[in-house]
């Protein structure tokens, strides 16, 4: 009778382990799929950035043909800005790609995560600086050639802009801590 009752309960041992392991496997699969899904959506925005960033010196060129008395600064800055933003966006885009969270431990993509967004900062402080100078130049330029319809137009889009650009980077803040919460959560 005791060795029966003995057979029963390591049966039903073994079952509890199964169910566990069971359980542990498919909350590891939810974790996964959900650091790809955060990865791909990062991925997404960093390449949809860079070809905005690529796309932008051509539009801007076409609407300083229609504008008189825009300076050459004015287009070098917008240049410049437009191709400083494309080669850090391209970066992200092209670590992300290059990144394989299925493939790497979870301290490894940790480390990378943190390093991309390390740089995603970096940019930042780069672009900052380097659009409001160009802001700069294009009120000064639309001013000086009388265009107030224009200048105020401007001013109107730089506070949208402003806005909008502060919650991309929101939005962009939220998913890289999704996903590194995910790897934390993965990797402890």
């Amino acid at each position: 009778m005791e060795l029966e009752d003995l057979k029963k309960g390591w049966r039903e041992i073994d079952e509890h382990i199964d169910r566990m392991a069971e359980n542990d496997d498919m909350a590891q699969r939810v974790v996964k799929e959900r650091i790809v899904s955060v990865h791909e959506r990062l991925k997404n925005r960093f390449r949809r950035m860079t070809l905005l960033c690529l796309v932008a010196p051509g539009v801007i060129n076409l609407l300083f043909q229609e504008i008189d008395g825009v300076g050459s600064w004015t287009k070098f800055a917008f240049l410049f800005f437009f191709i400083v933003m494309a080669i850090h966006k391209g970066f992200l885009w092209r670590g992300l790609a290059k990144t394989d969270y299925k493939w790497m431990t979870s301290k490894e993509a940790l480390i990378s995560t943190f390093k991309l967004e390390k740089f995603q900062k970096a940019g930042i402080l780069i672009g900052f600086p380097i659009a409001l100078v160009v802001v700069a130049l294009f009120m000064l330029d639309l001013y000086r050639a009388q265009e107030m319809y224009a200048f105020y137009g401007a001013c109107c889009g730089m506070v949208i802009g402003f806005f909008a650009g502060m919650r991309v980077q929101r939005r962009i803040r939220k998913e890289f801590q999704q996903l590194r919460g995910a790897l934390e959560e993965e990797l402890s």
